[in-house]
């Protein structure tokens, strides 16, 4: 009989000046992690990581609104992880400057996705799946966990 596989790390809290959630998700035994919609405070979502001796090796967006990036190029240039977000949001993430000056947000350069998601495609670590669910945007994602 296998043994049971340890439940994955998850923590959600609110980052940046829009209080996105942004999510940690983490596997206990390879130590590797997701960062989802990293909004904001970098520095505070890094703090997160070390504290749960995590390593960020992929960030990933359910959608390109300002909200869920302003952090994604500092997380990026710090950790070397990927980015990653839904093709059909390219022309969002195209205009994220546009966006943080609708808005009054100050914009922090973000470099383009590493990769684009597909639906039904399974994340880093293998702790997860992407679920294209177009409607907020024409790239929403869902990401499923196991």
């Amino acid at each position: 009989m296998e043994a049971a596989k340890p439940a994955l790390i998850r923590e959600t809290f609110p980052v940046g000046p829009l209080q996105c959630n942004c999510t940690i998700i983490g596997d206990p035994v390879t130590k590797k992690a997701i960062v989802v919609d990293p909004g904001g405070n970098p520095d505070l979502i890094m703090a997160r990581l070390d504290a749960l001796g995590l390593k960020v090796v992929s960030i990933i967006h359910t959608h390109a609104h300002l909200d869920h990036f302003l952090a994604s190029g500092q997380m990026k240039e710090k950790t070397g992880a990927t980015l990653h977000l839904h093709k059909e949001d390219q022309f969002l993430w195209d205009n994220l400057e546009m966006q943080c000056s609708m808005f009054g947000v100050p914009y922090t350069p973000v470099p383009a996705p590493d990769r684009w998601l597909a639906d039904d495609e399974e994340l880093a670590c293998g702790c997860g799946v992407a679920l294209h669910t177009p409607g907020h945007t024409p790239g929403s994602m869902s990401f499923w966990f196991a």
